[in-house]
């Protein structure tokens, strides 16, 4: 048993992670959270009409959620009428991922690759048990 209790480990990490997320989409015009899911599932959707469903079960949200992020996105331009990504947008969204990716960087850096594989592993592992308990 670890010394000290898994959640307010996980919490505190998620919090300290958002605000990161939060610094990283500050000088962008991705209003936040919410709407860089919805971006980075719509970039990468095989499928368009499926975007607004991957997207609520990503953020475990009900579509209006989804729907309003996708107004947002729409009315900052980074969004067509048609759900697809502006040339603004897919700016907007790289220069985003470039910033979310040196900040990985520097969180990991020091750190055994193996032991951030460990991590990868044991927060899936997490994750999968709390989603079948979500399922009941």
């Amino acid at each position: 048993m670890p010394a000290r209790p898994l959640p307010p480990a996980i919490g505190a990490t998620e919090n300290a992670l958002r605000q990161l997320l939060t610094r990283a989409l500050a000088d962008s015009l991705i209003g936040g959270y919410e709407e860089w899911v919805y971006l980075n599932i719509q970039e990468r959707a095989d499928d368009p009409t499926r975007v607004e469903g991957l997207v609520a079960d990503a953020l475990r949200q009900p579509r209006e959620v989804v729907a309003a992020a996708r107004g947002r996105l729409i009315h900052a331009g980074l969004l067509g009428r048609d759900g697809a990504l502006t040339g603004s947008g897919r700016e907007q969204l790289n220069r985003c991922r470039e910033t979310v990716s040196e900040t990985t960087q520097a969180l990991t850096a020091g750190i055994d690759p193996a032991a951030v594989r460990t991590t990868l592993d044991t927060l899936d592992a997490v994750r999968a048990r709390a989603e079948q308990l979500l399922a009941g």
